[in-house]
């Protein structure tokens, strides 16, 4: 039966996690619910005192009375739907603000293979549509909603205690209304489904466009792309067309139902009237019924088609919400305790879960102080190594230990404090110098971030900028060169102070010159830190303690940067491939002659 239900209403569970996300004020949405089935009562007694009214006005009786309290009725459940409208909108606009944050939130503490697999674009398409989702459920559910399924559910007994003949009409309507309706969202369930998806892969290839047009415009790709978009969109308008058909046709018939109910209404109750099973007040009465039953069956259905269109977008919300993290904190995690910085990695073994990346029973002790490089062919596991350290994965066999803690039993947070990262990409926000740097330390002084600028050398260049600390740096780092952007990252890192060291290909991306100028900058932020080096390039790591080779995920050497090259193995044939075993053996030669 379930199975059966979950196959008519196939986003039913993003429906009920939605309604769980107002957990938090449940007392005050159980307060505006009894409220607006109270105003559905109040509502339902109007054309029941309007019929009272008329009868009495035919009989020669005083109405006074019927019209007084129907007054009476009136003003309540206007000042009554004020507040329930007030308190609605207030609490749904809190609460798709805390559903945004904790979006983000959780969006953030994602593992990286994450975000590398989803583009940024489809998250920010899938996070605003889902909010508005949310808002667009939770306001007319607690606003009006509930007032309307009472007035159906409140309003079918009061007729048929009234003339149950005349009841009889209008469930009839109200059953043929329902199935037209029905019909209509099982029709439109999977089409709106495949259009959300478009639509959000189409907001990630946008995302991927504009964060690349400079490539698009020296290349000249800009027309082919745009063909590209237009497209796409003319294929989400097409899939979007036959949905709208139905839709189309269901709000047609909603708005003829209302002239269909009333005619039917008056037709029979004439022909009850004539033969005395019916009073004129009963008429009136059952035109106002059928009146007020076709509005709000048009509201509820209005609500429904509009929670059925937004369900794709719910259930893309809540499946980014289900994502977790291939690493998990222990229940029992303790702040790691970083005394010297001396890391171990024992028989360490891991493999992507998808893709062909692994390392094999890697050994190794770092002492506190020293700098590491780790080196060797594409796909060796380089980076997988360091990755293991920063617990983007757990392995799944051995253990990386920090002063013999394994990390494993520490918290994330204090795993991450006790390590700076300098990436290939300096990761620059479209903030001031100042807030990049002081990323490092929130807390720091603007005496501190000056320390640090100067320590990476940053310090001049930033002194001739128009505002100085306070100059933007646009979209990405984009307003510096690439040689600033990587110091302001030093200086970040250097303001982090933090024991251990990781240098992710730091200076690959910027020009020879460019680098051997930012080497005095590395060299201060390695000096008394546990560091460890990922670089291609090799010439940047002639003056690293001792080089691990990679090779297949494997330790195939190690050692000091001469001492492999004379080895005449892996990481020999890597400087040979840069240009560098034959410097290495010219500088031999030259110390040979002096001797």
């Amino acid at each position: 039966m379930a199975t059966a239900v979950s196959r008519r209403l196939p986003h039913l569970h993003a429906f009920a996690r939605a309604l769980h996300l107002l957990r938090p004020e449940r007392s005050k949405a159980a307060a505006l619910l009894g409220a607006g089935a109270l105003v559905a009562l109040l509502q339902v007694g109007e054309p029941l005192l309007f019929g009272k009214a008329v009868n009495g006005l035919t009989s020669g009786a005083d109405p006074i009375g019927y019209i007084a309290l129907w007054c009476g009725l009136s003003v309540c459940v206007f000042l009554a739907s004020m507040v329930i409208s007030l308190g609605a909108d207030r609490m749904t606009h809190r609460r798709r603000l805390a559903a945004m944050a904790s979006f983000v939130e959780h969006l953030l503490a994602l593992p990286p293979a994450f975000h590398t697999e989803a583009r940024s674009g489809r998250l920010m398409r899938i996070m605003i549509a889902g909010c508005d989702g949310l808002f667009n459920l939770w306001l007319p559910l607690l606003r009006d909603q509930i007032t309307n399924v009472a007035i159906v559910l409140t309003l079918l007994p009061v007729a048929m205690l009234t003339n149950w003949r005349l009841a009889m009409v209008l469930v009839a309507l109200m059953l043929a209304y329902s199935a037209v309706n029905l019909v209509v969202m099982r029709q439109t369930a999977s089409g709106q489904a495949q259009v959300e998806n478009r639509f959000t892969d189409i907001s990630g290839n946008l995302g991927d466009l504009i964060g690349n047009v400079s490539v698009l415009q020296s290349f000249l790709a800009v027309p082919g792309e745009l063909r590209t978009v237009k497209t796409s969109l003319h294929d989400l308008l097409h899939a979007q067309y036959p949905v709208l058909n139905w839709w189309a046709l269901s709000s047609v018939l909603t708005r003829g139902a209302s002239s269909i109910a009333i005619v039917a209404i008056f037709g029979f109750g004439a022909s009850l009237v004539s033969k005395g099973q019916a009073t004129i007040g009963d008429v009136v009465s059952f035109v106002g019924f059928a009146t007020l039953l076709i509005a709000r069956l048009e509201l509820v259905t209005a609500f429904v088609v509009d929670a059925a269109q937004r369900g794709p977008a719910l259930a893309q919300f809540f499946d980014v919400l289900d994502q977790r993290s291939h690493v998990a904190e222990a229940a029992d995690a303790v702040p790691l305790a970083v005394r010297e910085g001396r890391v171990t990695f024992e028989n360490v073994s891991f493999r992507y879960p998808k893709g062909s990346g692994a390392v094999h029973d890697l050994s190794f002790e770092v002492q506190p102080g020293e700098t590491v490089a780790i080196v060797g062919p594409t796909g060796s596991g380089k980076s997988t190594a360091l990755g293991l350290f920063q617990r983007a994965y757990d392995p799944e066999k051995g253990r990386i230990l920090v002063d013999g803690q394994d990390i494993r039993t520490a918290t994330l947070a204090s795993l991450r404090a006790a390590t700076g990262v300098v990436f290939q990409e300096a990761g620059l926000f479209n903030r001031s110098i100042a807030e990049n740097i002081a990323m490092g330390n929130p807390d720091a002084t603007m005496e501190e971030i000056e320390d640090a600028a100067k320590l990476a050398g940053a310090y001049d260049f930033v002194a001739r900028k128009p505002a100085g600390f306070a100059t933007p740096v646009g979209d990405r780092g984009q307003g510096l060169s690439g040689g600033e952007r990587q110091r302001i990252a030093i200086a970040r890192a250097l303001l982090k102070d933090a024991p251990i060291l990781l240098l992710d290909e730091a200076t690959s991306a910027l020009d020879v010159a460019t680098e051997a100028r930012l080497q005095e900058s590395l060299d201060r932020l390695r000096a008394g830190r546990t560091t460890f080096v990922i670089a291609h390039r090799l010439s940047t790591i002639r003056a690293a303690d001792r080089i691990i080779v990679l090779d297949q995920g494997r330790i195939v050497e190690q050692g000091g940067f001469d001492e492999l090259v004379a080895q005449g193995g892996v990481f020999a044939q890597l400087a040979r491939e840069g240009g560098l075993a034959t410097a290495a053996a010219n500088d031999d030669g030259r110390r040979t002659d002096a001797a």
